[in-house]
């Protein structure tokens, strides 16, 4: 792709750099975040799991001392009745720790620090190593004070371990679903600017296409004020001469001597000239300052039919061969018939100069794929040469001695303003077709 600046496809190149640059920052910042996120996650999760082992060991103090109280017959936590109900206070706790994703261990001392008794959540009772061992391996330990309601009873506490390796699961979990919500976030993130991108290229190419045409309206409205400050200088002139050769041309009718054929000639040529440089006059007029269509709708065949009839006599003066090739039911258009017509003549008369004796023009006419009306006028000519074919629709371009240069740009621009198209397909030594493409309904 062209990336110079000024030439096609130089903008796209720009805009796409830059997408790139703006995206692959984006994905440092998300890589970035995803990475603060995930060290804070690992932190959020444990002060969940802390928090969550709080609530279960006070609920756990709660059990032990409601236990306490019915093995006290209502008085009050008695660590020494506990001490002789060891079994079934351990079974019980045990029971609470089964039931708990969180509770590792628990463990009941009493107001001198002796322990009481100690259970964990898989086995039986654990001995001072294997509680080293689940100190280890804990996450965090929570503490409650357990006061006894009868006067005179020590104190005592109690120890919960909570459990490294479930918090350890849920971390695991909550990045795998992080993880997840970061690569749909990115997904998003590449398809907004994808469609972002699009975007940026549809408004590029609309902006230059707007930009050509207010060039396009510029360099026209500027030959619309040439135009008119040159037909002004030059109508006058033409029909001054034109009425001075007329003036002459009966003078020399009575001069004695004089050769009339030879001066017939010469008169009769520079009328032509003067009546080429009028058809000039007006065909630049009728380019730089365009009317507005008059639409209405029409019939197309019809049209086209009288065009015929028009240029039947000159074509067979000319030798060259008129023939219409019209679809029966061809639906009706809105168009100016004028502005059309003008366009039809321009590209007839381009055909008929073109062809030599023997030749043949086609009209056709058919109806398009798009629901559009075509119009094809196609020649059996010499073609147009592959390295002009690009220039043949611009103003004052002529591949042939004495033509204007304007015959196809009028019919372009008439095309043009009812919203139609008009291509070329040519051969060399083989002829050319002009196809007009126009709407239906304006």
């Amino acid at each position: 792709m062209d990336t110079v600046p000024g030439r096609p496809g130089g903008g796209v190149a720009e805009v796409a750099r830059a997408f790139l640059i703006f995206g692959a920052f984006l994905a440092v910042l998300a890589g970035l975040a995803a990475v603060l996120a995930s060290r804070d996650l690992g932190k959020l999760v444990q002060a969940d799991r802390v928090e969550r082992g709080r609530e279960e060991a006070r609920r756990i103090a709660q059990e032990v001392l409601d236990l306490g109280r019915e093995l006290g017959e209502g008085e009050g936590l008695d660590f020494y009745r506990l001490r002789f109900e060891r079994v079934k206070v351990e079974a019980h706790l045990r029971d609470l720790i089964a039931r708990s994703s969180l509770v590792q261990q628990v463990e009941l001392l009493d107001r001198f620090g002796g322990r009481v008794l100690e259970v964990g959540g898989i086995g039986g009772p654990k001995g001072d190593e294997r509680t080293a061992a689940s100190a280890s391996s804990a996450l965090h330990t929570v503490t409650v004070a357990l006061r006894s309601e009868r006067g005179g009873l020590p104190e005592g506490e109690l120890r919960v371990a909570i459990s490294s390796g479930p918090a350890d699961d849920e971390l695991e979990a909550a990045r795998r679903s992080f993880r997840a919500k970061i690569g749909a976030a990115a997904l998003l993130g590449v398809g907004v600017l994808g469609a972002a991108f699009v975007y940026v290229l549809y408004l590029i190419r609309k902006n230059r296409a707007l930009e050509h045409e207010r060039q396009a309206a510029n360099r026209r409205a500027q030959v619309a004020l040439l135009g008119s400050g040159l037909a002004h200088e030059i109508r006058n002139p033409l029909n001054a001469m034109n009425l001075n050769l007329q003036m002459l041309e009966e003078e020399l009718q009575g001069v004695p001597g004089l050769e009339r054929a030879e001066v017939g000639e010469l008169l009769s040529s520079i009328k032509g000239e003067i009546r080429r440089l009028e058809r000039l006059v007006e065909n630049f007029l009728l380019y730089a300052r365009p009317t507005a269509p008059r639409i209405e709708e029409a019939d197309l065949n019809r049209l086209l039919s009288e065009l015929a009839r028009f240029f039947q006599a000159d074509f067979r003066q000319s030798g060259i061969r008129l023939d219409l090739d019209l679809e029966p039911l061809l639906p009706s258009v809105e168009m100016d018939s004028t502005q059309v017509k003008q366009a039809l003549m321009n590209l007839l008369v381009n055909a008929r100069q073109v062809l030599r004796p023997g030749g043949t023009v086609t009209v056709r006419s058919r109806a398009g794929s798009s629901g559009e009306v075509v119009v094809e006028v196609q020649d059996d000519g010499p073609g147009i040469p592959a390295e002009v074919r690009g220039k043949i629709f611009d103003v004052f371009y002529s591949g042939r001695g004495g033509g204007t240069g304007l015959g196809l740009a009028i019919a372009q621009q008439i095309v043009t303003h009812h919203g139609g198209a008009i291509e070329v397909d040519s051969e060399e030594g083989r002829g050319t077709t002009f196809r007009i493409r126009l709407p239906r309904r304006q």
